[in-house]
C-alpha cells in the first residue's frame, strides 16, 4: 500500500483539517482571558511574536505551494495571534 492510498484510507483530508482547526482555537482560552481580566503578566509578548511569524510563514506556504487548509488555518491562527498581540501591548502600555 501506497502513502497516497493509506492516506485515502483514513482519511488524511478531514483529519488534518480538524487538527488545523484545532491549531486555530488553540489560542482563544488566552485570548478570552486578556479581554475578560485585562491581565498580561505571565505572557512573554517577544514568543507570542515568533509564534505569529511562524504561522504566517507556514500560511505563505500554503499559499505558494497550494495547499489550501495549511494556507487558511494558518492565516486564522495568525489572526488569533495577532489580536492576543494587540490587546498586549493595548494594555500594558495604554490601559494600565
Amino acid at each position: 500500500m501506497t502513502r497516497e492510498q493509506f492516506a485515502m484510507k483514513i482519511h488524511w483530508q478531514w483529519i488534518i483539517w480538524a487538527v488545523g482547526l484545532i491549531n486555530v482555537i488553540a489560542m482563544l482560552p488566552q485570548l478570552v482571558q486578556i479581554m475578560r481580566t485585562r491581565t498580561t503578566e505571565g505572557l512573554s509578548l517577544e514568543m507570542i511574536i515568533v509564534y505569529f511569524l511562524i504561522q504566517i510563514a507556514f500560511s505563505l506556504e500554503g499559499f505558494f505551494m497550494r495547499n489550501r487548509m495549511l494556507m487558511v488555518c494558518m492565516a486564522l491562527s495568525a489572526l488569533v495571534s495577532a489580536t492576543v498581540i494587540t490587546l498586549v501591548i493595548y494594555i500594558r502600555h495604554f490601559d494600565g
